[in-house]
């Protein structure tokens, strides 16, 4: 009877140890499956070429560089790789326009694969095979390897009610009732120019005859252990947004929440030809996404100018009339706060977030950073670009800019 128990005991540990395996086996797979779906939809901008840049970035997320990354049969094996036994493929991601789509469930399950400027979730399926010792003993595992599978599905989420590592700039709705747009026009082109008093307004620039006035809202962090100097700290909200913060309060703006602008950005006289101080130092770190250098002595004299210009500048530099021909990563795309009405002394409540598209000023291929009134060209493209960070609320909003998630 002990030598009987004990053959069908190691029987049974075997076959645990294979079915451990491959339940570890798929795990890691699905891993790999999220990151691409993940990587892939944080590049679906809404642009004709969004779906080039995120089959980059998915097969990126699914190739080991420096001996790291996402592998799976106890991190030794590539996806994608070929072994003596096994083999694998880097699945390629598919793009739908509504969630339903891309995960078969729901009203619309099941729809057609959508396009550049229309894809907002991706799918990834990947398969590979995973090794087997003792169910290889019997007959219908004889091949040692079984495939396993993993599909991951991520995309756009609904509206965020707080926004992080967006611009510090509020514009005024031109029309609250309008919950879609704000009274903004898609496709049309802004002169945004620094809020100022007294007559005459500011010139548009080029042929962006609309003009919209803008303020700097307070992010100053002044327990900052790095990066502490409030020019600094300007300079490089304008070059890459808010950064991260232990104070989320500092991090991130919300909907319905009270805020004032920038306590050195106050609003000058219109008629000054020179530039406020401390808009001029956000406009040298916005001008730091078409061009890494510093262009003038005002940038220049930015305390850690030079250490943090090196920021990688946009893809496509060009002066495009329609967002959807837009080819780059999204550096030129910035996120403003709407609200209820400017004002340089009493609160302004956010009423939700929209998305303008950087344009280059006319006669140059950047922004020009040391304009007295602080003036550049943005085109209203809506919400199509993912934020990096955001966090759901009860803010009730039912249109603006999501976050990446899975689905």
């Amino acid at each position: 009877m002990l030598v009987l128990l004990g053959t069908v005991m190691l029987v049974f540990m075997g076959f645990a140890y294979d079915l451990g395996r491959l339940y570890l086996n798929r795990a890691e797979v699905q891993t790999i499956a999220n990151a691409m779906a993940l990587a892939a939809a944080q590049n679906l901008i809404g642009t004709q070429t969004s779906i080039d840049n995120a089959g980059i970035a998915a097969r990126a997320a699914a190739r080991v560089a420096d001996a790291k990354g996402n592998r799976y049969d106890y991190g030794s094996i590539t996806l994608g790789e070929t072994t003596a036994n096994l083999s694998s493929e880097v699945p390629e991601p598919t793009y739908y326009d509504s969630m339903s789509a891309a995960t078969g469930v729901g009203d619309g399950a099941g729809g057609a694969q959508a396009g550049g400027s229309t894809a907002r979730f991706t799918r990834i399926e990947a398969t590979a095979d995973a090794p087997l010792t003792f169910f290889g003993l019997l007959f219908v595992a004889q091949d040692r390897k079984t495939p396993v599978v993993a599909r991951a599905v991520a995309g756009v989420s609904g509206p965020l009610c707080s926004a992080c590592g967006v611009e510090p700039i509020a514009i005024g709705a031109v029309s609250a009732d309008d919950t879609a747009d704000f009274g903004f026009v898609k496709g049309t082109r802004y002169t945004f120019y620094f809020t100022c008093t007294g007559q005459p307004t500011p010139l548009a620039l080029g042929d962006a005859g609309t003009r919209l006035q803008y303020a700097l809202l307070n992010r100053y962090d002044t327990e900052a252990s790095t990066f502490s100097q409030e020019d600094t700290q300007l300079f490089r909200n304008g070059n890459n947004g808010i950064p991260p913060n232990a104070n989320l309060l500092k991090a991130c703006l919300t909907i319905g929440q009270p805020e004032q602008i920038w306590a050195t950005a106050s609003p000058r006289i219109c008629a000054q030809p020179v530039a406020n101080p401390s808009v001029q130092q956000f406009m040298c770190g916005l001008n730091n996404r078409f061009d890494n250098g510093l262009p003038d002595a005002a940038c220049q004299a930015i305390n850690d100018s030079a250490t943090l210009a090196g920021t990688p500048v946009d893809t496509d530099l060009t002066d495009v009339d329609d967002y959807s021909a837009y080819t780059g990563r999204g550096r030129r795309v910035i996120t403003v706060s709407v609200v209820d009405g400017l004002s340089a002394t009493a609160d302004m409540t956010i009423l939700g977030f929209r998305q303008f598209l950087l344009i280059p000023n006319p006669g140059v291929s950047t922004l020009s950073p040391t304009d007295g009134p602080g003036r550049f060209i943005a085109t209203y493209i809506g919400n199509p670009m993912p934020l990096r960070q955001g966090r759901f609320g009860s803010c009730g909003v039912t249109s603006g800019p999501g976050k990446v998630v899975l689905h």
